[in-house]
């Protein structure tokens, strides 16, 4: 986790601000100044940022980045906006305002670069059929299913000049190599949006690496080496050969954890190793980064040294050393930073400049914002960078309130160890823990006693592992040797960490918080950083002397409450994940299948089926949604338990994902259309119900149930007697529900066959609702004009797949809900759909688009019975 950070930050020496000078006159000078110097010296002791100029550039830089991806200004713009401020710099006028304005406007005009003349040419050619020829520039990653999937720099389209990235995925045929030359083929295509609120949005994740097209073809015509500089062919090439020595020496799993810890690869590692990791807190030491380049760097330098070479000299053969080692670990975000971090401690060397690891970290996150923008938005960057501010920051006021408090009773040197190993652990996670809430919604209350453990482990491991990899080179009969030390060392590292995760409480799932969330734990971060802080500029310190000396008698207290309402509030929201003060539905995209999640006020929420599974015949990777979709999307949004779960009927497309629910999320009851257990997904559904002890029963057609105080479930299916001879059985003795939350209601019609439609239209039930959940994903056998006459819906809500194989919805069901007067939604076009009610009117939104009844409109579409006041 901790980044080049051993470096010690120089100490620089400051003037005392002047600030009695300007002090209120019914102050004497002589009592002022030092109550002045007591509250600067406490609030601002040794940030010194007027002394670490690169921080602030990188800080601004970001916010520039960040203001353009917000407004999404033209290149051209930013442009003409730099130019009066750069003439107003070469004239002279050089105010601190101006120079940060004009920073900003670079970082501005730098990423709309980037997302604009960036792209290339071939937008042209989307949507169409071409040969691509081009260079690989990335290392090819075979994924599930056998598909490999890399990035082509496009020199030619159809014979003629081509300029931009492709993410392609090659079917069969061998991968390429990284650097080679190939030409594909294929239909050239804008990445997928995200499809549901949370989920992995593949244009945003490859826009970041400035890939805006890709690509499915087959296999690939190699042709030879391509134009790309030797350097990083020649680094990619000897990490193959490293790797190549480890899976020769070692097991399939201990060689692909080896190769995790050496060089960060993830390729072959097992799941179950990489979920121990995560659950543990210490899935960062899968991360290359600081640790590792100074496992490179300070014994070259030592060798170096001991060769007899000067300080300036060892730096210089130093520097190619560490640009080696940061192309042969596949420059991620995290060993980026901390290599450039290194090279520009190494470079200072070299110009007899001293060290200070706070404006170094600044100069590499401004050097690499400054080439590669869309870092700001990497998750990675994001948390290399914050964990080793944190470190600088924060390790040693904790060690130095730790150690006096441990040596009661702890030996001397016992205590120093301890308290210097929690500092670092605790000072990286007091920046990291908001941005892994944001992303995952769990905490790891664990991690600093895993970190205790296992670090110096892998500390003491990596060092030794590479050393016998590097020999295995050059000394084939060694590997023997690797083998038997590192498969039990490795096996001793799995054991370890997976018995801390399986402790209680290892992982904690509490959902996403909110932006305002993040920041505020950040404005509390930063006011507990003050302390550490040295100067704040002249201009404000008098007034600020002034207010804290008339607000000092209860400044304390104030901000005492503040951050404990404000910690109480924070705890509240994590303790109870948010629940909504509104009714909320969300009909989730899970592709050809249903999975539709209400959350009621108080808290109570349910689920009605859990999506499709399916293992394809012909060997390829199976899918659960409810594994890969549903149990996400519960955890993001802080669904901790299900009061019901409604596995409308046995189908693999509606009840696929029950098993993978029932073993994440607590559940208060299943509910099922029948307990024969023939499906394969539905048997195994209610096997894990009896393994966890849920109880499983088939509900009464009429009969109510309630999910919190006010929501109303009314069961509408499976119809007694059962339903004989329709078009499929199976879907007209369908789980049917009407649910009700004051005056608005939602029917959700499973896949109800037209027998199954006009059986609830002839026996009277209400079936008015605002929504409408279209049976059997728009089939044309549902979804009769009598049905709809009956339902009156004011929003029409289609669940199913994009290019399904069965032609749903069909365009006779499309056009039965355009005459009823029904706003279309559809998950394959507009993603999730999530409808909130307050019990009068309803807001419905798609996580891609509006329904098509709503084009040219604001993109929220309000309606609903409107009875009483919102």
């Amino acid at each position: 986790m901790a980044g080049f950070t051993d470096l010690p930050i120089a100490t620089m020496p400051h003037k005392e601000p002047s600030c009695a000078r300007s002090m209120p006159s019914r102050a004497p000078r002589e009592e002022v100044a030092p109550r002045c110097r007591t509250f600067h010296k406490m609030v601002f002791g040794g940030l010194a940022v007027h002394t670490r100029p690169a921080l602030v550039v990188a800080a601004t830089l970001a916010a520039g980045i960040l203001a353009a991806e917000w407004i999404r200004p033209h290149p051209a713009l930013c442009a003409a906006l730099l130019v009066p401020l750069t003439a107003l710099l070469l004239a002279g006028r050089r105010s601190g305002a101006l120079v940060l304005a004009a920073i900003a406007l670079c970082g501005a005009l730098r990423w709309t670069y980037v997302q604009t003349v960036g792209r290339g040419n071939l937008a042209a050619w989307t949507d169409r059929s071409v040969t691509l020829v081009g260079t690989v520039v990335s290392e090819p990653a075979r994924e599930a299913g056998g598909r490999v999937t890399y990035i082509l720099a496009a020199e030619a389209v159809q014979g003629q000049p081509a300029r931009g990235r492709v993410r392609v995925a090659q079917r069969g045929g061998p991968a390429p190599a990284y650097g080679e030359r190939v030409a594909v083929s294929g239909t050239l295509s804008p990445p997928r949006r995200a499809h549901r609120p949370g989920g992995f949005d593949e244009a945003a994740f490859l826009a970041r690496q400035s890939v805006y097209l890709v690509m499915e073809s087959g296999p690939a015509d190699r042709m030879g080496p391509g134009r790309l500089d030797p350097f990083r062919r020649a680094a990619v090439a000897a990490r193959l050969r490293l790797e190549g020595v480890l899976y020769r020496a070692l097991p399939e799993r201990e060689a692909a954890l080896l190769a995790g810890l050496l060089f960060g690869s993830r390729t072959g590692l097992p799941d179950d190793i990489a979920d121990a990791f995560r659950a543990a807190g210490v899935f960062h030491l899968l991360a290359v980064s600081g640790g590792n380049v100074a496992m490179v760097v300070m014994p070259l330098l030592w060798f170096l040294y001991r060769a007899g070479l000067g300080r300036r000299a060892a730096a210089a053969l130093a520097v190619p050393a560490v640009a080696f080692f940061v192309f042969l670990t596949g420059a991620s975000p995290s060993v980026l930073r901390a290599g450039l971090m290194a090279v520009l401690v190494l470079a200072g060397d070299l110009l007899g400049r001293e060290r200070d690891a706070l404006n170094t970290l600044g100069a590499a996150a401004a050097l690499l914002l400054a080439a590669v923008p869309g870092l700001l938005f990497d998750l990675g960057f994001q948390l290399s960078a914050a964990a080793t501010l944190g470190i600088l920051l924060f390790t040693r006021p904790i060690q130095g309130w730790l150690e006096p408090r441990l040596l009661r009773a702890l030996p001397e040197r016992a205590a120093a160890w301890l308290a210097a190993s929690l500092a670092v652990t605790l000072a990286a996670q007091a920046l990291v823990e908001p941005l892994t809430l944001r992303a995952f919604g769990t905490v790891s209350p664990i991690s600093p006693l895993a970190n205790l453990v296992v670090v110096p482990y892998v500390g003491l491991l990596t060092p030794l592992a590479l050393g016998a990899v590097v020999l295995g080179l050059f000394a084939p009969p060694a590997v023997w040797l690797l083998g038997f030390a590192g498969r039990w060392a490795a096996q001793g590292l799995v054991w370890a960490v997976k018995a801390l995760a399986s402790l209680p409480l290892a992982q904690i799932d509490v959902g996403r918080p909110g932006t305002g969330w993040v920041l505020l734990w950040y404005a509390g971060l930063a006011w507990a950083a003050l302390p550490a802080a040295r100067r704040l500029p002249d201009a404000l310190l008098p007034g600020l002397c002034a207010l804290w000396q008339a607000a000092r008698p209860r400044a304390g207290a104030a901000l005492l409450a503040l951050l404990g309402a404000a910690g109480a509030a924070f705890s509240w929201r994590l303790a109870l994940g948010a629940p909504p003060d509104q009714l909320e539905v969300v009909f989730l995209d899970v592709g050809q299948g249903d999975a539709i999640l209400v959350r009621a006020p108080g808290g109570h929420a349910a689920l009605i089926d859990s999506g499709p599974a399916w293992a394809p015949a012909g060997g390829g990777a199976p899918f659960d949604a409810g594994e890969a979709i549903v149990v996400p999307y519960l955890k993001r949004a802080g669904v901790r338990r299900l009061d019901l779960l409604v596995l409308t009927h046995p189908d693999a497309d509606h009840a696929g994902g029950g098993a993978a629910v029932i073993r994440s999320v607590p559940v208060g009851q299943v509910l099922v259309s029948t307990a024969r257990a023939e499906e394969f997904y539905h048997r195994a559904a209610l096997a894990a119900a009896a393994e966890r002890r849920v109880p499983v029963r088939v509900p009464r057609e009429g009969e109510v149930l309630r999910l919190g105080p006010e929501v109303r479930v009314e069961v509408l299916g499976p119809p007694f007697p059962p339903i004989r001879g329709s078009h499929s059985d199976e879907n007209a003795n369908c789980a049917a529900l009407r649910l009700v939350y004051r005056q608005v209601a939602f029917l959700l019609a499973c896949d109800l066959e037209a027998a199954a439609e006009d059986r609830l239209v002839e026996r009277g039930y209400v079936l008015t609702a605002d929504v409408l959940k279209v049976a059997h994903h728009g089939s044309r056998t549902s979804t009769t004009p009598r049905f709809l006459a009956a339902v009156r819906p004011r929003h029409a809500i289609i669940s199913a797949g994009s290019g399904n194989p069965f032609g749903h919805p069909h365009a006779d069901v499309l056009a039965r809900l355009r005459a009823a007067g029904a706003a279309i939604w559809r998950t394959d076009r507009h993603g999730t759909v999530t409808v909130r009610t307050d019990g009068f009117r309803l807001r419905v939104e798609g996580s891609r688009g509006r329904p098509e009844s709503e084009e040219g409109r604001p993109p929220l579409a309000w309606s609903g019975r409107l009875i009483g006041a919102w």
